[in-house]
């Protein structure tokens, strides 16, 4: 509000101060013929007449440096004005000058205010010059007002030069004031020109250093993928001589110590897998497969791979699949990735209960068939404040997950990651202490 404020009051400021000069030759006309006819000619009316109606206008102009609006600057300009236009047409017929030498004095009011004011208000004062000239002619005939000298009282040689002064002034006036608000506008062009060029220089900048920033990252994800692929392949080995030697004799203790150790090994072989999956999707562009294959039973087969997880936890795994078979072309690989991802986080955060994955077909407006999948557990659940993080890579809900249940923290990314590259969908729903249910959809190419 205050901006707009300042605004406003600057730009009647502006209007002004560009035609001040406009007032002050108004003003210093009347008071040129107050002082003639009220001290000269001693007649008090006529320069008064004169005299005060025109300092209303001159009141105008510091009035205009105010925080006064617009609107109301606007009002009161017409105000003073017809006051002021008022106190001319009196003084003109108290002169006795004939009324077809006023009616040039009243022909400048209306440039005067189209100039000081504005256009439409300069045509609407058409009206009240011309009202005022009619007022003129009537009064010589109805003689409403007594003019107070003779016409051959008046020095009409001298008002004649005066007039054209005034005309020859005013249109100069005018002139120099468009001279300067065209200077105004080029040096105000100028500094837009200047303050582009610099935004110019300052995008490129920011550009360059964008392009910077993105190559490192791509530089460190390939220099992670590079070492995950490099410690894969003995921790491979690890974990199976660790099956290896589980299958000798040893004694309970040495049994537990080896459990504890396939574990370990078995989180450590996950989250490498995962740091590789994710740093192969960010360098290079994965071209999804295509095979015949029927989701339904890929979504089969990633319960059955993570039925042992949820039987060794005490979690029942119910499935809600259609019972008919579907034959679509695409990628089975990736859908089976994002299933298992989805089944094994639910897993990692249910320590009772149920955890229910749900498949259909949906179509859309088009016909397309859509295949929507749901995951949904019984466990922790997730605060909403963090639920549009989830499926970025290393935010601060994964840090949070990380320190307490393991893992990388990349899980949800990579599923995100997939989804995407399958134009579909992704998205959760959870409430902390009543579970989550995460769901995507994908669209389906019939075979």
């Amino acid at each position: 509000m205050a901006i707009q404020r300042s605004t406003e009051t600057h730009g009647g400021w502006e209007q002004y101060r560009r035609f001040s000069e406009l007032i002050f030759l108004s003003v210093s006309g009347h008071l040129l013929f107050a002082a003639f006819y009220g001290l000269y000619l001693g007649k008090a009316p006529i320069g008064l007449g004169l005299t005060l109606p025109s300092m209303l206008i001159l009141g105008l102009f510091p009035l205009s440096k105010t925080d006064i609006s617009p609107q109301r600057l606007r009002v009161l300009s017409h105000v003073a004005l017809i006051i002021d236009f008022i106190g001319l047409v009196l003084s003109l017929i108290w002169m006795g000058i004939p009324p077809h030498s006023n009616a040039w004095w009243c022909a400048l009011w209306p440039m005067f205010v189209a100039h000081l004011i504005g256009v439409v208000d300069g045509l609407a004062w058409l009206g009240i010059g011309i009202a005022g000239v009619m007022f003129i002619w009537a009064n010589e005939q109805y003689h409403w007002v007594i003019p107070l000298l003779r016409p051959e009282d008046n020095p009409i040689e001298l008002m004649q030069v005066v007039f054209v002064a005034v005309a020859l002034a005013f249109g100069v006036i005018v002139r120099a004031a468009f001279d300067s608000y065209n200077r105004t506008i080029e040096q105000k062009q100028k500094t837009i020109d200047q303050q582009n060029r610099a935004l110019a220089a300052r995008n490129q900048s920011l550009e360059d250093m964008l392009q910077a920033v993105q190559q490192a990252n791509l530089e460190r994800t390939r220099m992670f993928a590079q070492i995950s692929h490099e410690v894969r392949t003995p921790l491979n080995g690890l974990v199976g001589f660790v099956q290896l030697l589980k299958q000798t004799s040893m004694t309970p203790q040495q049994l537990s110590y080896m459990e504890q150790v396939n574990k370990c090994s078995d989180t450590l072989l996950q989250i490498v897998n995962e740091v590789l999956d994710f740093s192969r999707l960010e360098t290079a562009p994965t071209q999804l497969s295509e095979q015949p294959y029927d989701p339904i039973k890929v979504a089969h087969e990633a319960v059955d791979m993570m039925e042992s997880i949820a039987q060794h936890k005490g979690v029942e795994i119910v499935r809600e699949f259609p019972t008919l078979p579907l034959q679509v072309v695409g990628d089975p690989l990736r859908l089976k990735q994002v299933i298992l991802n989805l089944l094994g986080n639910a897993l990692k955060f249910t320590d009772k209960g149920t955890v229910r994955i749900r498949c259909s077909t949906e179509y859309t407006a088009g016909g397309d068939p859509l295949l929507h999948v749901e995951v949904q557990d019984t466990g922790i659940g997730i605060p909403i404040e963090v639920q549009d993080h989830l499926f970025q890579p290393f935010s601060a809900a994964s840090d949070q997950t990380i320190r307490q249940y393991g893992g990388s923290g990349l899980g949800l990314a990579i599923c995100k990651r997939l989804v995407d590259m399958m134009q579909g969908s992704i998205g959760v729903s959870s409430r902390p202490g009543n579970g989550s249910l995460f769901w995507f959809e994908v669209p389906l190419r019939l075979a």
